[in-house]
């Protein structure tokens, strides 16, 4: 087993799993072009890769106990690419092929989102897995940028050109054939063993309850950066393509010193990562002007590209190694759910508001900011609760040695 060739398999996986944002930069562009459609359902574009995404993250996990993870990265992969040029080629015709091309999209994204967390899980352990998880991150937020930037200036030509980065799904498919191993599934006999022996705790719940409400709220940017930049004049759809680079650039050069921050700040990770990312959105709310949004993209970039390691990790490790998969799995889903619930409360809010798209950022500040709180306090509860569980462990095992 080559470690190198898997980190390849990984990375490059991992440099696709925000494809699907390039939509961002040209929802304004297709509003524009579709006259008449409710702006909730052009925001769909971005959002439905997300709720299938959490299909396809639940189902990933169960699917890779019984066929080679190999084989369903390879499948979502494909449906990726599929998903990518059925829009390039189809996609004016109606707002309906846009969100099924959406749909495919969603099933590589939830697919691969999942595996490409479990197969670090599966090939490397403790400090590694940790580092690795960091520059999976990296690699994320990097890709994300060059496929952001280069969707962005196809988009100043047509908009239906941004959708020629999917191409880059095609070289990905076959590194991952080359590099990554045809594992295969765990016996049937070692699954019941898991199901009766390793189970899903409280841990992990909350940690997909913190996921969720930072999808929820984080991703008011991404919806809405766009619009924003129309609707007060500061450029077109390259210039929003800008702005979500350097959001990228920000999560790709935090990724990097992952590794480096976790050893530093521990558990508070999670609760500082929610607090730079409210601070961004608030910086865009107040000031609104384009700087304020560069620096609340950075601020995003930095809250996206610490959290999802961050809440990959600790749930991978709250649980028996054999189950890692289906921990990863729900909290990939609930960031999916907390991304498509996205659009939908944030939009609620900005009409009883009066239609100000800059309440949503407002919005999307108190929530990180309430969710950030709400992880640190949460966590000190289960740590006193695990400290209480291990005190009595080792009382009644001293008593069993007596």
């Amino acid at each position: 087993m080559d470690k190198k060739k898997i980190k390849i398999a990984i990375l490059s996986i991992s440099s696709l799993l925000m494809i699907s944002m390039t939509a961002s930069a040209v929802l304004a562009d297709i509003q524009r072009y579709f006259v008449g459609v409710d702006s909730s359902l052009i925001q769909m574009v971005l959002t439905i890769p997300s709720l299938m995404a959490l299909v396809f993250a639940f189902a990933s996990g169960p699917l890779s106990l019984r066929m080679p993870k190999k084989s369903l990265v390879i499948f979502g992969l494909v449906c990726g690419l599929a998903g990518g040029m059925v829009a390039l080629l189809f996609g004016s015709i109606s707002i309906y092929v846009l969100l099924g091309s959406s749909l495919l999209l969603g099933v590589a994204q939830g697919i691969n989102s999942t595996m490409s967390m479990a197969l670090i899980a599966d090939y490397f352990v403790a400090n590694e897995s940790g580092a690795l998880m960091g520059l999976q991150s990296a690699f994320v937020n990097g890709g994300s940028m060059v496929l952001l930037f280069t969707s962005g200036m196809l988009a100043g030509i047509q908009w239906q050109m941004s959708y020629l980065v999917y191409l880059v799904f095609i070289p990905v498919i076959v590194i991952v054939m080359k590099n990554l191993p045809n594992d295969h599934p765990q016996a049937h006999v070692d699954e019941k063993h898991t199901e009766k022996s390793a189970k899903l705790n409280a841990r992990v719940y909350f940690t997909a309850l913190t996921m969720f409400l930072f999808g929820v709220f984080l991703f008011v940017y991404q919806t809405n950066v766009a619009m924003y930049v129309a609707s007060r004049g500061f450029g077109d759809a390259s210039t929003s393509g800008l702005i979500n680079t350097s959001m990228s650039a920000a999560g790709m050069l935090t990724g990097i010193l992952f590794g480096r921050m976790q050893r530093v700040l521990k558990k508070l990770v999670i609760p500082v990562s929610l607090l730079v990312g409210s601070l961004g959105m608030l910086s865009i709310f107040v000031i609104g002007s384009l700087p304020s949004l560069f620096v609340g993209a950075m601020c995003c970039g930095f809250c996206l590209a610490t959290i999802n390691p961050a809440g990959t990790f600790v749930a991978a490790n709250a649980v028996h190694s054999s189950i890692s998969s289906l921990a990863i799995a729900v909290v990939t889903a609930s960031t999916s759910v907390g991304i498509f619930v996205s659009p939908i409360l944030s939009n609620a809010v900005a009409n009883a508001a009066g239609g100000n798209i800059s309440v949503k950022f407002l919005l999307a500040s108190i929530g990180l900011l309430g969710t950030g709180a709400l992880s640190w306090i949460g966590n000190m509860v289960l740590d006193k609760k695990q400290e209480m569980l291990n005190r009595n462990t080792e009382i009644e095992t001293s008593q069993i040695n007596y």
